[in-house]
């Protein structure tokens, strides 16, 4: 009866995000800002009524998120509260159990090292001229979280995330998404060659990497104000974070550079995965879309052909 009603609430979510009510704001590109836009990094912590899926466990004092453990991986796993809240006790309480042999290691806050970052990007050119942390007109508002989101029961994918909201001179929202990012590789969470192996060693150094294209890819994004080409649509294959299932998304390609690869899901803002996703390109492959092509589907274990897109010197030239 449980499973049920789950899947039930989980249909009318689904009809809710593809009804024409569904908005796609995350999708679109800043608005062009005339002048500088002040940076500001907080340690809001991402929010459980539209940020996360159902059942997530937050490791408390962190900015760490486990999550793809939960049951029933399907289109409720997609969502925030909106539609499944009855199943988040049951699942959330089975994620901490999963962890907490490696909680001590997990306890990261990433608010510092996300300015900082910052900092050292928008200190050179391009970015120089655009942004600054001085008080200004506008201002854009960061907050960062790590995900640990399951592949399987024991392998892992980290996923570093960035919400950033864009302030008008009233300080009032005028626009806002968000940035995933990671190198696709999925390991245990401990044990031997595992991400907390020798110390967190490995975890250390892919989250460091991946905030820094987190970083990379917005700070870009948001001063070029880069569009959102219908002709430059993609198909992508890959693990993406909240499912444990590898799926392929339809959505506009960004940029990319020799290691990564940037694109705009076409999903609607209810979905947990809506927003700018950055993947490595070694773990995803991709090819440009066709008219036949869905949304999303969710794969089997064998990948699709992969066919190489152009390299963008703008992200190229950027990346560190």
């Amino acid at each position: 009866m449980y499973s049920t009603l789950c899947q039930k609430l989980s249909i009318i979510a689904v009809c809710l995000s593809i009804s024409a009510c569904a908005t796609y704001d995350r999708t679109k590109p800043a608005p062009m800002v005339v002048g500088s836009i002040t940076v500001k990094v907080n340690n809001e912590q991402l929010s459980t009524w539209s940020d996360l899926p159902i059942g997530a466990y937050k490791i408390p004092e962190s900015d760490v998120i486990v999550t793809g453990h939960q049951s029933g991986q399907g289109a409720s796993m997609m969502f925030g509260v909106l539609g499944v809240a009855i199943a988040h006790a049951a699942n959330s309480s089975g994620s901490a159990a999963g962890v907490n042999n490696t909680e001590q290691l997990l306890r990261i806050k990433l608010t510092d090292q996300t300015r900082g970052e910052i900092e050292k990007l928008i200190g050179q050119p391009p970015l120089v001229d655009k942004f600054t942390t001085l008080p200004g007109v506008t201002q854009l508002d960061v907050s960062s979280g790590l995900l640990l989101s399951y592949a399987n029961d024991i392998n892992v994918r980290l996923f570093t995330v960035l919400k950033v909201v864009l302030k008008g001179a009233d300080k009032r929202p005028v626009w806002e998404t968000r940035y995933f990012a990671s190198t696709g590789e999925a390991k245990p969470l401990e044990g031997a060659n595992s991400w907390t192996a020798n110390d967190g060693e490995l975890l250390k150094t892919t989250v460091t990497a991946n905030l820094r294209q987190a970083i990379n890819v917005m700070l870009n994004d948001v001063a070029q104000s880069s569009a959102r080409d219908d002709k430059q649509m993609i198909v992508v294959e890959a693990g993406f974070p909240y499912l444990k299932q590898r799926a392929q998304i339809l959505g506009y390609r960004l940029t990319e550079d020799e290691k990564y690869i940037a694109f705009v899901p076409k999903l609607a803002d209810a979905l947990v995965l809506s927003g700018v996703t950055v993947l490595g390109k070694s773990a995803s492959v991709y090819r440009p879309a066709k008219p036949e092509d869905v949304v999303l589907t969710l794969m089997p274990d064998s990948p699709m052909p992969e066919v190489k897109a152009s390299t963008s010197p703008a992200l190229a030239s950027t990346a560190k």
